[in-house]
């Protein structure tokens, strides 16, 4: 029974259906007609169990071998969700007739359900070299994409536009486009971008402004990207994204304070997450304006965090509000754990006149060990002495002196510390 699947796609495919029918088979052997008209009937019917074993029975002689029978039998096989027999069945076919298209696009499709997806686009290709139809051109570049042959779907895609200009659809282009893409075929897609940028509509434009402007970004393009992002802002005020895009291209070019007043528009415009609330903070704080990080950074700290505490606590310091820095600080027991938080208490301590406090810390960041270990005793050196304990002070001093980069201040500081306990 003569058949085929036409092939719906939802991204690239979707359920495939049978259009079956009647067969006019006069050209057929006398007992391949009376077989197919047995089963012609329990098709129809949908009795498709009963009409295999009537071909399975068939073809269990030697005269029935004829690839019709063959193809009638995948078609059973394939409607009762057997596609691996299926694929046999049809393969038997087309060995027999190599020029049977139906045969070769029902292949191509117990290919594509057993997710055999690069066969299922080279059984297309074959059915399109017998037919010449468009569309199963079509389907064996999206066959060839959705198995990742990048290569084969270009090839595929790039010989239906020139053999069937007139014939394409615009959704045919937008597969060819995900193929140059995956081939990082990048350059050769931008023309194609821009132009389904241009021309499409709704949600659909937007995915490919979006689209367009990673690439330029993925490219190094920053300034064309710049430039269109611009465009999408000044076209659409309100579109929060094009704000966030604008602000993650200038942070790529590394404009540091155009980034910060796209992201601050942004944020007018809807709720940051955490991710955008810590990068528009590190944004304020490497501009200079701790005032605006301060709130940003106390606002994630319900999730300790050590580096967004350090910020936290440094912006205070910044501000000259070290008490907070020090309350804030005090809240989190992973302090006493982390070399970084204690050198900036330290600092911050010092920096308020509470030596005892900042030897503490120093002392502590010390024995933690790292590549702050000579700077973290000599600062507690340092501290010990302003807190006037000598002893605290040699000891720290002499262990910053085993250290080359701190061995000069370090023993400096012992000097003097001699010279001030023999006054």
């Amino acid at each position: 029974m003569r058949a085929i699947f036409r092939l719906g796609w939802c991204c690239l495919f979707a359920v495939c259906t049978l259009i079956s029918g009647p067969v006019q088979a006069t050209e057929y052997p006398a007992s391949v007609r009376l077989v197919l008209a047995k089963v012609g009937p329990l098709l129809s019917a949908k009795e498709h169990a009963k009409a295999a074993v009537i071909l399975e029975e068939a073809l269990g002689k030697e005269e029935n071998h004829h690839a019709e029978l063959w193809f009638a039998l995948g078609n059973c096989r394939l409607l009762k969700g057997e596609s691996s027999s299926a694929v046999n069945a049809y393969g038997r076919a087309v060995a027999l007739e190599p020029n049977h298209t139906h045969a070769w696009l029902n292949l191509a499709k117990a290919h594509y359900e057993r997710k055999q997806y690069k066969e299922a686009g080279r059984c297309f290709a074959k059915g399109y070299e017998i037919e010449g139809n468009a569309e199963t051109l079509f389907f064996s570049g999206a066959a060839y994409l959705m198995a990742g042959a990048n290569h084969e779907a270009i090839s595929a895609f790039e010989r239906l536009f020139t053999a069937h200009a007139k014939s394409v659809e615009p959704e045919w282009r937008e597969h060819y486009l995900h193929a140059l893409l995956g081939a990082n075929q990048i350059k050769r897609a931008l023309p194609l971008i821009r132009e389904l940028a241009a021309q499409s509509h709704g949600d659909k434009k937007k995915q490919w402004q979006e689209i367009l402007l990673h690439q330029y970004v993925r490219l190094g393009m920053y300034n064309e990207a710049q430039i269109y992002a611009r465009t999408l802002v000044e076209q659409q005020p309100g579109e929060a994204k094009w704000w966030k895009a604008l602000a993650h291209i200038q942070l790529s070019a590394n404009r540091m304070e155009d980034a910060l007043a796209a992201l601050t528009i942004f944020s007018y415009l809807t709720p940051l997450s955490y991710e955008e609330s810590l990068l528009l903070a590190d944004l304020y704080f490497q501009a200079g304006i701790p005032a605006k990080a301060v709130p940003l950074y106390a606002r994630q700290m319900k999730n300790v965090d050590g580096q967004v505490l350090y910020r936290l606590a440094l912006a205070y310091h910044q501000l000259d509000q070290g008490d907070q820095a020090l309350e804030a600080l005090s809240r989190y027991s992973t302090v006493g754990k982390d070399s970084r938080l204690l050198m900036l208490k330290g600092e911050i301590c010092y920096n308020l006149k509470r030596y005892p406090e900042a030897a503490a810390s120093y002392r502590q960041a010390a024995i933690l060990g790292g590549s702050h270990q000579g700077q973290a005793w000599l600062m507690a050196g340092y501290a010990a002495m302003q807190a006037q304990d000598p002893v605290a002070s040699e000891q720290a001093l002499n262990r910053a002196a085993r250290f080359d980069r701190e061995k000069h201040a370090a023993t400096l500081a012992l000097d003097r510390l001699k010279q001030t306990m023999m006054r």
